[in-house]
């Protein structure tokens, strides 16, 4: 097994592909990430994150966290020289090539500077280009998430327990401006009454949860209708016989999670998405 630990900077504030490689300057980067939208099939990707208010983060986090899990799945394949380096995207073109992301090696690396990235993200390319075909001497595996298809299956007759004073406390600012405006013990009433009614909706459909991978598992997100107008969507771990939830995410949020996994399909996040 390569190490690949090695080429990793010791910046611990920086997300691993980051520490992995120079992605350029912003501009630069996301010129690449728009290259890959229209190289790709059709999918929405061009949300706007409304915390940082950056274009294409859909796009920007499903590259950033299907690196982490390619590398630590030690499915980077580095070139003898080392001189390049390739991970799959997990991504098609509609005629089916399999898009390839390619760090080739930085010309101002400074192996003195502990903070120096060995590597130089270069460009998305296609996996039957020549240049990529003449390097990479086997297939390139995507990144898998599960073992068994059935961690995907929400048990709709397991109970979900939500911890609402950790969520009233903890993501205040993502709560509606209803709920926010009342005192705890009250909005913490009215929250359970949505969430008995999403409750029985997910007993008569089990797809309504969308599964998101976290912290290394498989979890879900289910969406809580609040005031016929406001989703607040509930992240759930289980835990033994018990579907747990104490944090709270903005649809956006909830998208991009999803879309790690695969293209989520669910009504409720593709009608609510967020442009």
């Amino acid at each position: 097994m390569q190490n690949l630990e090695k080429y990793l900077i010791e910046n611990e504030t920086l997300p691993k592909i980051k520490k992995f490689a120079n992605l350029g300057g912003k501009e630069l980067f996301n010129k690449k990430l728009k290259y890959l939208v229209n190289l790709a099939e059709e999918e929405k990707w061009n949300q706007t994150d409304i915390h940082t208010n950056e274009e294409n983060s859909t796009i920007f986090y499903y590259i950033l966290h299907t690196f982490d899990r390619c590398f630590d799945q030690n499915k980077i394949f580095i070139t003898e020289d080392e001189t390049n380096a390739y991970f799959n995207t997990g991504l098609m073109t509609k005629k089916g090539e399999e898009i390839i992301g390619k760090f080739i090696r930085n010309n101002f690396h400074d192996p003195y500077d502990v903070n120096s990235n060995y590597w130089f993200f270069k460009e998305f390319i296609l996996d039957n280009s020549r240049s990529f075909m003449d390097e990479c001497n086997i297939k390139l595996e995507i990144a898998t998430y599960f073992d068994d298809f059935n961690e995907l299956y929400f048990n709709p007759n397991l109970d979900i327990v939500i911890n609402f004073e950790h969520i009233y406390k903890d993501n205040y600012e993502r709560l509606p401006n209803e709920l926010q405006s009342m005192e705890i013990e009250i909005a913490k009433y009215v929250f359970e009454g949505y969430l008995n009614f999403t409750k029985k909706k997910i007993m008569r459909n089990n797809r309504i949860p969308v599964p998101q991978f976290y912290k290394n598992k498989i979890m879900f997100l289910i969406p809580v209708r609040v005031f016929d107008s406001k989703t607040i969507v509930i992240a759930l771990e289980k835990i033994n016989d018990t579907y747990r939830g104490n944090t709270i995410l903005s649809v956006g949020m909830a998208y991009n999670c999803a879309r790690l996994l695969y293209k989520p399909e669910s009504d409720w996040l593709l009608n609510s998405f967020i442009k």
